[in-house]
């Protein structure tokens, strides 16, 4: 994939990396580059969860299970929209 370098020197990562990476706004992300100055290295920085108040909360919100089905039947109204035009 590829990205242009903007006039303030800002990239935009593919929407497609930034969802296999849950990437959102306000995510830290450490930049650095290979030894050789050839690659450019970009890791996510996440919070480590080290106590058990830290996780309270965070699987609030609608089950996986009804998530996948709603995705899945929408998925299957696009296929059928597609190919029935």
């Amino acid at each position: 994939m590829k990205s242009v370098v903007g006039e303030r020197g800002q990239i935009v990562i593919p929407k497609k990396i930034r969802e296999r990476l849950r990437l959102e706004k306000g995510t830290l992300l450490d930049v650095d580059t290979t030894d050789d100055n050839t690659t450019i290295l970009i890791k996510p920085l996440r919070k480590k969860r080290s106590d058990w108040r830290d996780w309270i909360g965070a699987f609030e919100g609608e089950k996986l299970t009804e998530e996948y089905i709603r995705e899945k039947k929408n998925e299957k109204e696009r296929e059928k929209r597609r190919w029935t035009k």
